[in-house]
């Protein structure tokens, strides 16, 4: 069903309600009408058999039949008065005080009325006797003329009281409590919807801010992966071992070689254990956890260019270069990140008793270093040097 489909059903409803209760409330009215008039024949047929008090006792007659009805409509209205269900809470809450004393003066009424139930016929005749004296015509006529338009108005009123308020009154304050309620429901409803439009903007915002960032660390890959790009090509096997042998010897070139494939061989056995136990940090706890062993330090400084942009400069020095220097001819292996290239290592040769590196990232992580040809382990967190920003440390 589609909602023009749905408008129509809801205000198709709404008119057949609206026809019932008018059918309604015309049926009250014929009533009513037909009960009064039945009644006024009565009252006035009997007073104009008196010529000469006629007047009087219709004056009398009518004053009861109002007066009866009346007071039996209000009674009527008292015994219909509908009870809102308030199972459902709301921010909206109805006045029923009516109600309740409605509820109290049906009680109190019933009950008074089972309680003196055999003298009411006995009112009913103190009533026509108080007419008679009252109008100086003692006759028994006018006593059941008193009783029948005391008991006639009264079920009257108590009958048309009764079905009014039920039929038509109820549904006016149905409609019009509906309507208050409505409106309150119509003020939420689009509080909630302006709340709802707030968060869809927040969303949005959250979206463009997560998109600009991925773009933003997209493009700082990309940039410091051709930044790297020239540090690595410095840093390979053939520059590094022509540095160190100093000649184009096929010899030292080969055993250099064999013994470069050996550590990446172990750097990579590393790298994959440290992807299974630390993702996001590969390197951390391969490289026995210390920064200072067997008289060797691996040292970093951390120097930021941009926001998200630092350049990194790694050292391996002696820290007893006296007795245990470092080999002229020993070759550092760098192993880092697992995004700076695969496998992610850099070579340096000692000059002057340190071995470095360098290369620019986004962010901390654990390096390893392999040193005296392989026998001597290192590793630094670059996240637990001092003096280095929370985002680095963070990223």
């Amino acid at each position: 069903m589609t909602i023009t489909d749905n408008k129509t059903q809801i205000e198709k409803e709404f008119e057949e309600e609206k026809t019932k209760g008018k059918d309604a409330e015309n049926s009250i009215i014929l009533t009513l009408y037909l009960g009064l008039f039945l009644g006024i024949v009565t009252v006035i047929g009997y007073p104009i058999s008196l010529p000469e008090i006629g007047n009087r006792i219709l004056f009398i007659g009518l004053l009861l039949a109002i007066s009866s009805f009346i007071s039996s409509f209000f009674m009527g209205t008292l015994f219909g008065m509908p009870k809102r269900n308030n199972e459902k809470e709301s921010d909206y809450s109805l006045n029923n005080s009516l109600v309740e004393i409605s509820d109290w003066l049906t009680k109190i009424i019933v009950g008074l009325g089972l309680v003196n139930l055999k003298e009411i016929p006995g009112y009913l005749m103190s009533l026509g006797e108080y007419v008679s004296i009252a109008a100086k015509y003692d006759t028994p006529f006018l006593n059941i003329y008193t009783i029948g338009i005391v008991v006639y108005f009264g079920f009257l009123g108590l009958y048309i009281g009764y079905n009014y308020m039920r039929l038509v009154l109820s549904n006016k304050y149905k409609n019009a409590d509906d309507n208050l309620i409505r409106k309150e429901l119509e003020k939420e409803k689009e509080k909630v919807l302006k709340v709802k439009e707030e968060n869809i903007q927040k969303d949005q915002k959250i979206i463009q801010i997560q998109s600009d960032v991925q773009e933003k660390e997209q493009l700082t890959k990309t940039l410091l992966k051709k930044v790297n790009e020239s540090s690595q090509s410095q840093n390979n096997v053939e520059t590094v071992i022509k540095t160190i042998t100093g000649s184009d010897a096929k010899e030292d070139k080969k055993a250099i070689t064999l013994f470069v494939d050996k550590m990446k061989s172990e750097a990579k056995i590393k790298l994959q254990r440290g992807l299974i136990m630390n993702n996001n940090d590969p390197q951390k706890g391969q490289w026995k956890n210390n920064a200072i062993n067997n008289e060797r330090e691996l040292t970093a400084t951390v120097a930021e260019e941009a926001k998200g942009l630092y350049k990194i400069n790694l050292k391996v020095v002696s820290t007893n270069p006296i007795k245990n220097p470092l080999q002229t001819d020993d070759l550092i292996l760098f192993a880092l990140h697992n995004t700076f290239g695969d496998p992610p290592i850099r070579l340096a040769n000692v000059e002057n008793q340190c071995a470095e590196t360098e290369f620019y990232s986004y962010g901390s992580f654990t390096v390893g270093a392999f040193v005296d040809y392989g026998t001597t382990e290192l590793e630094l967190d670059l996240a637990e040097l001092p003096d280095v920003s929370s985002y680095f440390k963070i990223h």
